[in-house]
């Protein structure tokens, strides 16, 4: 298929009011048919899943050929979109800010989550093989047997069946993480670098509330410090440190947005020094203080 950038689209962008406007609603899925769309941006998680056709999927600066089983995990803030048309149908899974802080303790007991929903995405594109998760025929019926229920109990203000899609997204992402780590890709497919990245990168996404230095990145990469430095900056396109701050700040505008938590038990929960230190690189990325940025959503 020929490289083209979606089209027809002005970029733009969804927030939480677009699809939830009750506390208990945490979890939408429907199936766009003939699929085809412009680049945009999310505040939430979205899971993408390609039940018919073939196009491809735009994340960022690159792309990935689209086919049936294919899944694709976007987190919020990401720039993608899709060339597809007719004959072109996806499901999506839309996860709200407070489906995953309810559930992701949980979550990240799932082997190969932290794969999914953070190192995979950002590495999309960027290498050799293909990274993300393709269903089996078999893998990809059962999961939209489980989808197809989410998407039937489509009241939003029943607390009942609210909780009833919580419950099926959870079984979801579940079955996707377990397809993952049952094709054991990412030991037996991939390069060896983009393995070890890619391990590192996970790392982060699993410990990134805590103390993390180079030493102990490189050390999982099992490369020097200028090697895994300059092949860190080649597929995301800035240092470690910054990535590391990066998913820090993502985490703690969640948190400001779902939460009631105060701003130093938000910095001490998202690894930062002190309420200080949040405070001062929440505004260098978002030009607001924590505080502003929690009144302006509340508008």
């Amino acid at each position: 298929m020929n490289f083209q950038r979606p089209r027809n689209h002005e970029h733009y962008f969804y927030t939480h009011s677009d699809f939830f406007n009750y506390s208990s609603d945490l979890v939408h899925a429907f199936l766009m048919k003939d699929y085809d769309i412009g680049m945009h941006e999310q505040e939430f998680y979205e899971i993408n899943i390609v039940t018919k056709g073939s196009g491809i999927h735009y994340i960022n600066d690159n792309y990935v050929n689209a086919n049936i089983g294919d899944v694709f995990i976007i987190p919020p803030e990401i720039s993608h979109g899709y060339v597809g048309g007719e004959n072109f149908d996806v499901f999506h899974i839309i996860l709200s800010d407070a489906f995953m802080i309810k559930y992701i303790a949980d979550l990240q007991q799932l082997p190969s989550f932290n794969i999914l929903f953070g190192a995979e995405p950002l590495m999309r594109g960027k290498t050799t093989d293909p990274l993300h998760l393709t269903l089996s025929a078999g893998e990809l019926e059962t999961t939209l047997n489980i989808l197809k229920q989410i998407a039937h109990y489509e009241d939003y203000y029943s607390i009942v069946e609210c909780s009833i899609r919580s419950n099926f997204a959870m079984i979801s992402i579940g079955l996707l993480c377990n397809a993952y780590t049952k094709g054991n890709r990412q030991k037996e497919i991939f390069p060896k670098e983009d393995r070890a990245l890619m391990e590192s990168i996970t790392f982060i996404h699993e410990r990134y509330f805590e103390k993390i230095t180079i030493e102990d990145l490189t050390r999982i990469a099992h490369i020097s410090r200028s090697s895994y430095i300059k092949k860190f900056k080649e597929i995301c396109k800035m240092p470690p440190s910054s990535y590391i701050a990066k998913i820090r700040i993502n985490s703690a505008s969640i948190m400001l947005r779902s939460t009631t938590l105060s701003i130093s038990e938000i910095a001490e929960k998202t690894g930062f020094y002190d309420s200080s230190h949040f405070t001062k690189t929440f505004e260098k990325n978002y030009s607001m203080s924590p505080i502003e940025y929690r009144n302006s959503i509340k508008q």
